[in-house]
Parts: C-alpha cells; sequence; structure tokens
C-alpha cells in the first residue's frame, strides 16, 4: 500500500503531521503519481472555491482542463526528480479562470507524488524587450487620441444646446472619451495596460456606466438590476473594472440581440462565508460578488473550456480578446471569474476582495 506524503486537508486536519500545510500562505496541492488530488490546503481551498464540487479525488485534468499547465509541469518535475518552477502562467478551467500565476512543483516521497505551490504573479515589465506588439501599441495610442479631442468638443456641443435625453446620452459620450483617453494614456509599450493608483470605490457605480453603455445597442432589452445596498466598498482601478465588466455585459448583449424577451441581470452581493487570501498581503478578504446573468442559448461547448483563453471565440468577425482581457483586469485586482452555463441561461460572476477595513 501507498502511503501519501501529507495526510492532511482542508477537510481532514491531523493536529501532529501536516499542519505545516495547513499554515503555509501560499496555496497548496499535493498529487499523487496519476496526478489526481490528495491534499488541498486552506489558501488552495480559498483559491479554488469556485471550481465545482471538492477538489480531493479529482485529477488536475478534469479540474483545470486536458491541457493544463500544472499536470505539464506536475510531470516534468515527477521525471526529473527535481523542483520545476513556471513563471506568470495564465491558469484556466473549464468555466474559470484564476488569473496570472507562478507555479513551483517537486517530487514528494518514492512513489511519484507531486507538492504544487502557486503564488501571484507579479509580472515585472521593466526588463522585457521593445516588441514590435509594444510599438504598435503606441502607435494605437497616439492614433486613438486624434480623433477622441475631435469627438469629445461635438459632444460637448450637444451637450450645451439640449436639456432633454440627448444632454444625457452627450453627457455619457464625454465620460467614455475621457475614459478611453485615461487608458490610452496608461498603455505599456512594453506590452499591455498598466494599472492606475487603486482607490476605494463602490462597483455600483461601475455597473451604472456599464448599464447605460449596454442598453441602448440592443433594441427591447430588458436590464434588470438586483442590488445590495449594504455592499462594502472594493479598491481599484475604476476604468479598468468598468472595462472588464463591460466586455462580460456586451457578450451577454450580444448573445440575447434578436430576442424578444431579450433579458439580462445584474446582481451584487456580499460573501462574508467566501474568504480569500490577498497575495500582497497574505490576508484572506471577505469577497464582493457581481452577477451578469443571460437568457441566451448558453455558450458553446467548443469555446467553453478555453473562454478565458485568447482568440477563444465562435463569433464570426470576433477576436476572442473580451474575456481574456476581463480576466486579467480582475485577477490584477485579486479577484477570479466563474461561468456556469446552459441554453437559457448563462451567469458570470465576478468575485473582487472588499477594502480592508481601517
Amino acid at each position: 500500500m501507498t502511503i501519501a506524503p501529507w495526510t492532511t486537508s482542508h477537510a481532514e486536519t491531523t493536529p501532529e503531521s501536516g499542519r505545516w500545510l495547513e499554515a503555509l500562505p501560499e496555496p497548496f496541492i499535493g498529487v499523487d503519481d496519476g496526478d489526481r488530488i490528495e491534499c488541498v490546503n486552506v489558501a488552495a481551498t480559498e483559491l479554488l472555491a469556485g471550481v465545482g464540487r471538492g477538489l480531493r479525488g479529482r485529477s488536475l485534468r478534469e479540474v483545470f482542463g486536458a491541457d493544463s499547465v500544472l499536470s505539464a509541469v506536475a510531470r516534468r518535475a515527477r521525471r526529473g526528480a527535481s523542483g520545476v518552477a513556471e513563471s506568470d502562467i495564465e491558469i484556466v478551467g473549464p468555466g474559470f479562470s484564476l488569473g496570472r500565476l507562478n507555479v513551483a512543483a517537486a517530487p514528494v516521497g518514492e512513489f511519484g507524488h507531486v507538492a504544487l505551490l502557486l503564488s501571484r504573479s507579479a509580472r515585472s515589465r521593466k526588463s522585457a524587450p521593445l516588441t514590435a506588439q509594444g510599438s504598435a501599441a503606441r502607435t494605437l495610442a497616439h492614433e486613438v487620441r486624434n480623433p477622441l479631442a475631435g469627438i469629445r468638443a461635438a459632444a460637448q456641443l450637444i451637450e450645451r444646446g439640449s436639456a432633454s435625453e440627448a444632454g444625457a446620452l452627450a453627457q455619457l459620450i464625454c465620460a467614455e472619451v475621457d475614459r478611453i483617453h485615461r487608458l490610452t494614456e496608461r498603455i505599456d509599450p512594453l506590452g499591455g495596460f498598466a494599472l492606475a493608483p487603486f482607490e476605494s470605490l463602490n462597483i455600483h457605480e461601475v455597473l451604472d456606466r456599464v448599464r447605460k453603455l449596454v442598453q441602448p445597442g440592443v433594441p427591447n432589452l430588458s436590464l434588470r438590476e438586483h442590488y445590495d445596498p449594504s455592499l462594502p466598498p472594493v479598491r481599484g482601478d475604476k476604468d479598468q473594472l468598468i472595462q472588464a465588466i463591460l466586455n462580460i455585459a456586451k457578450n451577454a448583449a450580444e448573445a440575447v440581440a434578436g430576442r424578444d424577451d431579450a433579458r439580462i441581470d445584474f446582481v451584487t452581493a456580499y460573501r462574508p462565508g467566501i474568504h480569500v487570501r490577498n497575495a500582497r498581503d497574505g490576508i484572506a478578504r471577505a469577497q464582493l460578488e457581481v452577477q451578469i446573468a443571460d437568457n441566451g442559448p448558453g455558450i458553446d461547448p467548443a469555446v467553453a473550456e478555453r473562454l478565458f483563453e485568447p482568440f477563444a471565440t465562435t463569433k464570426a468577425g470576433g477576436m476572442g480578446l473580451g474575456l481574456a482581457v476581463a480576466a486579467e483586469i480582475v485577477a490584477g485586482h485579486e479577484g477570479r471569474i466563474e461561468v456556469d452555463t446552459k441554453p437559457g441561461r448563462t451567469v458570470f460572476r465576478v468575485f473582487l476582495p472588499i477594502e480592508a477595513q481601517p
């Protein structure tokens, strides 16, 4: 009989052995020689709280997908009989994204067991080479800014000349132009967007902007709000959170377009029973949940397992970047995205840590 080198899990904790695993601030997963999960500590349980039923007894392939990076890293560690590591890896699975993580793996014992340690990636762009992609990003930022000034000037003229609904729409145009300008100013020439300094914000202000942008695009769209008015604030980059939620909501709007009963529900809730450890300070924080639900046909199974990967799309002319960008932004806020889909209902859930109390 093979004895596992760990004898504890989040569900079964022995006071003598394995206590050190529970104390680790980083998520830990122990797998057997067949990549079946035998042990997870508290941090891993919190990180993977939304992947479905319990983790123990399931394979890495089952939890994270057929092409799991974690499976590949575990195999390399087992084959080389030494520790291996991968940095800044996108960790996704069927219906969820954990964002970009660092993964370290090492063989444990004599029977092919492997320990996997996960940590949040702290992307460093200082030493990255200037690529053609980075040059294109700078060019794009420059070219986008040129028409923004004219658009904003025209919107201001409309706003001054009307006190009706056109005035409100003009204000929205101005606000969006300003947001795009702020985003383009933060394009990193070495690849990607830089997050602005985080501020305390009300998530309902983010959702209100998204609702105003999505509503006019779909005739007969019923957009319902079910908000918890007592939600605590979150800390984040408001412009980028608007972009992340907008990308999800636009997908939902496209899914229901053409239906007589087209409907999108925005739901917010406070989840004090769910705590996720923050990689920056190691503190487990309660979560705020935002749901974006639609009554469309559901997500095509051909892309469901790759939903948060770049270029995963079945839409004609679609680039498949919206959800990948959303996942990247949410991960940068120490949050995560989950999705449940079936014909007639698709629900995206965005979890964000609430602001630390003074």
